[in-house]
This record gives structure tokens, C-alpha cells and sequence, in this order.
């Protein structure tokens, strides 16, 4: 019985460490996907203020921010 606990004693910080590096994992892609959105805003905005004034005129500029799309989020339910 002592032997059986001393291994699961010895297996936990090997838990600990698998489950701190796939949070860690888990927190790149969260902060890589936050990033890649907010450069593809940036890029659209970029395009957008280049275009000529009659077509910023046509598509309703400066309420064009309203319309971009925000980051993807998960629906509950």
C-alpha cells in the first residue's frame, strides 16, 4: 500500500507540468487569434481610408467601423 502512493505521490508534478504547458498552449493560440484579428482590421481600415472620397461617400464612411466584424466568440447553448 506505501509503495502504491509513493508513485502516485512522484507521478502528480509530472500532472502539474503537462497541465501548466497545455494552458500555456492554450493561452498562444487565444493571444495569436486575438492578434491575427486585430491586424486584419488593421488592414481593412488601411484599405478603406485609401479609397477615393465619392466611394468613403457610397459605403457610409466614417460608420464603416460598425460594420466590420468583431473577433469570433463562442455562442452558449
Amino acid at each position: 500500500m506505501q509503495r502504491d502512493l509513493s508513485l502516485v505521490h512522484t507521478a502528480s508534478p509530472l500532472h502539474s507540468v503537462t497541465d501548466r504547458l497545455k494552458g500555456a498552449g492554450v493561452f498562444v493560440a487565444q493571444s495569436y487569434k486575438a492578434w491575427a484579428h486585430r491586424r486584419r482590421v488593421a488592414g481593412s481600415l488601411r484599405i478603406l481610408e485609401a479609397l477615393p472620397e465619392h466611394i468613403l461617400h457610397d459605403i457610409g464612411w466614417p460608420n464603416i467601423d460598425d460594420r466590420l466584424a468583431g473577433p469570433e466568440r463562442k455562442r452558449k447553448g
